[in-house]
């Protein structure tokens, strides 16, 4: 624009034409002036803009990376977990197969235990009608006589005594 102005002043003095208004020239002078400075500021902002834009860019990529990263945190802990849950699956079905081995062998031994009872008692019912001496009563006195008075009143006094502790 200055230059312009100066081609224009330096043409009008070789020519001999007449210049404009010193008013229209400062307006003239003075839109330059801002459009320069919009110009400057255009390329300010332009540059600020785009340095803007690279940190934004670069807080993009670091943001990416972080979730990545996290992602592949998270599948190694998913992995970590999927194998602590079929190991536990495994030792569970394990226990659950030993409680049932456990479960069956219980039955097969309470049966084989009421066989044996029901077998002693089928012989203790066989020797007591075999065996004449279990068909009496405990009490063998007379058949009239109370059951406490054929018992033995002897109440001896139990003494209890240090033990020998010498000298």
């Amino acid at each position: 624009m200055f230059d312009q102005i100066s081609r224009v002043l330096s043409f009008s003095t070789k020519n001999k034409i007449s210049l404009p208004n010193p008013k229209t020239l400062l307006c003239l002078l003075r839109k330059g002036e801002i459009a320069a400075k919009m110009e400057k500021g255009k390329n300010v902002e332009m540059e600020l803009i785009e340095e803007d834009l690279r940190r934004k860019l670069n807080r993009l990529k670091q943001e990416i990376q972080e979730t990545r990263e996290r992602r592949m945190e998270v599948e190694i802990a998913t992995a970590i977990a999927r194998v602590t849950n079929t190991a536990l699956d495994e030792e569970l079905a394990a226990k659950m197969t030993r409680y049932a081995i456990m479960n069956e062998e219980t039955a097969a031994m309470r049966k084989e235990h009421d066989v044996f009872n029901k077998d002693i008692t089928r012989r203790l019912q066989k020797i007591h009608e075999k065996c004449s001496f279990f068909n009496q009563e405990a009490n063998s006195g007379p058949e009239d006589t109370p059951p406490g008075v054929t018992e033995d009143d002897t109440e001896e006094e139990i003494v209890y005594r240090p033990h020998f502790q010498g000298r």
